[in-house]
């Protein structure tokens, strides 16, 4: 038996075409055992309830307790502090940054919302990352 530590766990930052890839993402975490979080922009969560819905993925709000069938919560960026998933689908990092008043306390947000997974995160955004994401270009 290997114990968490021991897991190389998921990570991957994937450039999307849109709502279907971010669906997508949802349900490939959700083919693992455990809670997974989907984290958008505060501005972002009526469409993100209505395109799950529209797919038929269920669904909670953060408080609602998951179920076998329904282990998905849908968090806006603004909650997320204190939550944790076992996966995470963080949509848009720059409309995280870009939903609060200022970049400081966006990126603050944006760290928050990154921190949340145990176990796997997948980043998915169609527009270019905060320049913070990036790696520096090779020497």
């Amino acid at each position: 038996m290997a114990s968490v530590r021991d897991s190389p766990g998921l990570f991957a930052v994937r450039s999307s075409g849109g709502t279907d890839d971010v669906l997508a993402a949802c349900r490939e975490l959700l083919a693992h055992e455990g809670s997974v979080g989907l984290i958008a922009a505060d501005a972002r969560i009526p469409e993100w309830a209505k395109a799950l819905t529209g797919a038929g993925i269920g669904y909670v709000a953060p408080g609602e307790e998951t179920t076998y069938d329904t282990r998905l919560t849908l968090v806006p960026a603004s909650l997320a502090k204190g939550l944790e998933y076992d996966y995470v689908v963080l949509d848009e990092p720059r409309a995280v940054v870009d939903g609060e008043p200022d970049e400081r306390t966006g990126l603050r947000r944006l760290y928050v919302a990154l921190t949340r997974a145990v176990s796997g995160l997948v980043v998915t955004h169609a527009t270019p990352l905060p320049q913070q994401l990036l790696l520096p270009p090779p020497d």
